[in-house]
């Protein structure tokens, strides 16, 4: 039986744009519709939680684009929705405005039908991992609520993501503790699995990057990998240490996205990530300290203090 569609909702005032990017995206989404922003705001309240992202075009009468993505970001339920914003890129200015807005994702105009679908399937497949995480969050016990300090050590994305969730619901807000995977994930592709940033490209557009992680988990050189995890609660936060047993990375550029790899079908996690989280890396790279603020008054007498 065929897995139904993901929804994508396009935003753009012409009608003829609008009409290309469905011929061009129909045959994998569903697609939904609206001419500006207000309509848009009317499909999104009433099917946003259907809806894995939202090609949006920044000029448009009676609600911009970057007025509309705003308003998304302040809504609970649809806040998590990746939104691809459609335009003519008019200089570092304007794509720091968008990112600053919480838009992630650009799709210049004009692009090549190549362009459009990977940047799309980059971002559902983004809001597909954390709806997932999310899910998981709600459905699991919280055993980590008690927990002063702990070390764990793991290898696979699917121990990291089950260490990542217990972390996330014992904090006050877990949706944005969860991000915290984003560390994780990179401490394994690249930190121990040695994965390029060209590589996961070319495995992200086969579609090969799961079996990758695999294959290579699965070598003898990296079978005594693992990535150390140091959670310690104070009285005031939690901090988590992420350390893999990599050479490290020039993780500076990566902080922030800029206009060198908006097209680009990855290298978004950490950025998106430090929007969440205080993060501070080490060292070379390969250490990375996350802290997340977590004050419980009553606590403060019995937890250590720095």
């Amino acid at each position: 039986m065929p897995q139904p569609k993901h929804s994508i909702l396009i935003v753009d005032d012409d009608s003829n744009i609008r009409l290309l990017l469905q011929k061009i995206l129909e045959e994998e989404y569903e697609i939904l519709a609206a001419g500006d922003g207000l309509d848009a705001q009317d499909v999104l309240k009433q099917d946003g939680a259907r809806i894995a992202s939202v090609i949006l075009d920044w000029s448009m009468p009676r609600m911009s684009g970057i007025e509309l993505l705003r308003w998304i970001k302040e809504q609970q339920g649809l806040e998590d929705i990746p939104v691809i914003m459609h335009t003519v890129l008019s200089g570092p200015e304007q794509v720091k405005e968008g990112i600053d807005a919480g838009a992630f994702y650009y799709l210049p105009k004009p692009a090549t039908e190549d362009v459009i679908r990977s940047i799309v399937r980059a971002a559902v497949a983004d809001w597909k991992d954390r709806k997932r995480l999310l899910e998981r969050l709600k459905r699991e016990e919280a055993p980590f609520l008690h927990l002063v300090e702990g070390h764990f050590r793991f290898r696979t994305l699917a121990e990291g993501e089950h260490l990542a969730v217990m972390i996330a619901n014992s904090c006050p807000e877990p949706e944005r503790a969860a991000m915290i995977m984003e560390m994780i994930t990179n401490a394994i592709e690249h930190g121990n699995l040695g994965i390029s940033y060209q590589e996961k490209t070319k495995f992200m557009e086969e579609g090969t990057w799961y079996a990758e992680i695999e294959r290579r988990l699965n070598l003898p050189e990296h079978s005594a990998k693992y990535v150390d995890l140091r959670f310690r609660r104070l009285p005031d936060k939690i901090t988590v240490l992420v350390e893999d047993c990599g050479p490290g990375f020039d993780f500076k550029p990566y902080l922030t996205l800029d206009e060198t790899r908006l097209l680009d079908n990855h290298g978004r996690g950490i950025a998106i990530a430090r929007s969440y989280l205080n993060l501070e890396y080490q060292g070379t790279g390969n250490k990375v300290l996350v802290t997340i603020p977590c004050p419980d008054p009553s606590l403060t007498a019995a937890l250590p203090r720095d």
